[in-house]
């Protein structure tokens, strides 16, 4: 996958939500291209968009946590029944 900048560094949230903004939309025209075509070269694309906008995301997390709140990452551990030894 290709790697996006730290657009948290000398951008702002409104920069930052723009940018986002233009690469979902420009997400949505290349997976449409690409459910047309399947090229490789539509693949890369897709992944270099999800870069950005996964950039943008922990941009706006980091500059705005009130707004743009991480999620919550819980985990359940669970044994049910008997373990064989």
């Amino acid at each position: 996958m290709a790697v996006a900048p730290d657009y948290s560094v000398g951008f702002s949230v409104e920069e930052i939500e723009r940018i986002l903004a233009v690469h979902k939309r420009e997400l949505e025209r290349t997976l449409v291209a690409w459910s047309d075509s399947g090229s490789s070269v539509t693949k890369r694309r897709i992944d270099e968009i999800h870069a950005v906008i996964a950039a943008c995301q922990r941009a706006l997390q980091k500059l705005d946590p009130v707004k743009y709140p991480t999620r919550p990452r819980t985990t359940q551990a669970q044994v049910v029944g008997h373990l064989p030894k």
